[in-house]
């Protein structure tokens, strides 16, 4: 894909990037190798199945098109939120209850795989609790007190808590918001990091890593294949995780999502005084508009803002200006400052904004369609397609059976048809702000 050449085979220029612990130089596949599974991709989802597959004993190999975290694991906005897109009580409806309650505890059980993770294999990531969510109007208010009594319904573990407005000094130093809620079941870390210090612990464990190497063609049966441009491997299973990155290699399930371009910046640092008067909990925040704002601090006490989600998939003319700008509406006391870095990527959306598990064909295995809500679903993911590798399938069988459809129109018209949805919620934030 072209998509792949134009960073020249490094990471995105990120603050990420810039302040990584370390960097890789994992060989290109240039020969004919075997292995138990396959794994294309090396982000969140590729790396948590090839762990978790290797401290079981499996030989795993992954394929990494550029550099290990170079898509969107290495490049959000490092927000451990848990959740899904769909509600607990829509999934009830859809699904059943106890397909309810098993995705209220994969949630759980997908952050603490992280946490865990950090723990075992010594990743300094830079691991922060506690998640803020802004209302931006009353109607926002209102929605808040009907989510925190679903958190009640569903037996949420942890401590939140309402906030009225004039308490949002003591989270946010800002007037853009008229309230909220605090949340500690969720926090924020440096996502480039945890995914490089993912990469050393499946190395450490055996897997091999095989970076600059785009997958060219997949064959499934029961032999199923790989190939690069300079090399094969040959499995008894493949995973495909490469989310919005497979193209024509998957054209199948390239149907059922649709990139979208999400962009983030970051300022000079603000000093520790600054900082703590900025965000005084050190808490990732998001507001509650469709189309959203979402930033926390960095370890170095610069502010991480992002949003302004781009459903064509183009680039704002200057990231830099245009984020910068929806920044000050939030914060215009920091017009001060300098932006020293600036940076996108895409998303992986699907139609029911319900990550995708699922056989592409005989013995070829793929996750996408996180939309948005990647960090902790790719972990449990990786996990739960572990599980069906190793022949424990019931987790697998519950998340493959929701129904996931193609775009209508394809690829051809996904754009326009994301494009007049966004629209439409563009319309809704606009309505929300003017009810009473």
């Amino acid at each position: 894909m072209k998509v792949f050449q134009e960073t020249n085979g490094q990471h995105v220029d990120s603050y990420y990037a810039a302040s990584a612990n370390e960097t890789t130089s994992y060989p290109q596949l240039n020969t004919d190798i075997e292995a138990d599974v396959c794994i294309v991709g090396a982000g969140f989802s590729g790396l948590s199945t090839a762990i978790e597959l290797a401290e079981n004993g499996f030989k795993v190999v992954v394929i990494e098109a550029v550099k290990v975290g170079w898509a969107a694991s290495g490049r959000n906005g490092g927000q451990i939120l848990g959740g899904w897109k769909t509600g607990y009580d829509e999934m009830e409806k859809s699904w059943g209850l106890d397909a309810a309650n098993m995705f209220v505890a994969l949630s759980e059980e997908g952050k603490n795989i992280i946490y865990q993770r950090a723990r075992k294999y010594s990743i300094d990531a830079d691991i922060k609790k506690g998640f803020f969510l802004a209302a931006m109007n009353q109607s926002h208010m209102r929605d808040l007190h009907h989510y925190a009594t679903d958190m009640n319904k569903w037996a949420y573990p942890h401590e939140t808590q309402i906030v009225s407005q004039q308490d949002m000094k003591q989270h946010i130093d800002s007037d853009a918001y008229v309230g909220g809620m605090y949340d500690m079941g969720k926090g924020h870390f440096h996502p480039l990091n945890f995914v490089l210090g993912e990469a050393r612990a499946a190395s450490g464990l055996g897997v091999k890593v095989f970076e600059s190497s785009p997958v060219v063609k997949i064959s499934g049966g029961d032999e199923p294949t790989v190939f690069t441009r300079h090399g094969k491997v040959k499995a008894k299973q493949v995973v495909l995780a490469g989310n919005c990155y497979l193209g024509n290699v998957a054209p199948a399930l390239e149907k059922k999502i649709m990139p979208a371009s999400t962009f983030v910046i970051a300022t000079e640092p603000l000093g520790e005084v600054r900082a703590k008067k900025l965000l005084p909990r050190n808490m990732a925040v998001c507001d509650m508009r469709h189309i959203l704002d979402y930033y926390r601090l960095s370890a170095d006490n610069r502010l991480l803002f992002g949003g302004k989600t781009i459903y064509s998939g183009a680039n704002p003319k200057s990231i830099k200006s245009a984020m910068q700008k929806d920044m000050l509406k939030v914060f215009p006391q920091l017009a001060d400052l300098k932006i020293d870095y600036a940076w996108g990527g895409h998303i992986d959306l699907a139609v029911n904004r319900m990550p995708h598990l699922g056989e592409y064909a005989d013995n070829v295995f793929y996750m996408q369609g996180f939309s948005g809500y990647g960090v902790v679903p790719t972990h449990i993911a990786g996990r739960v397609m572990a599980e069906k590798i190793m022949g424990k399938s019931e987790r697998y069988d519950v998340w493959s059976n929701v129904k996931h459809h193609s775009f209508p129109g394809g690829t051809l018209l996904r754009k326009p048809g994301f494009l007049l949805g966004s629209n439409f919620f563009r319309l809704r934030d606009m309505w929300a702000a003017i009810r009473p």
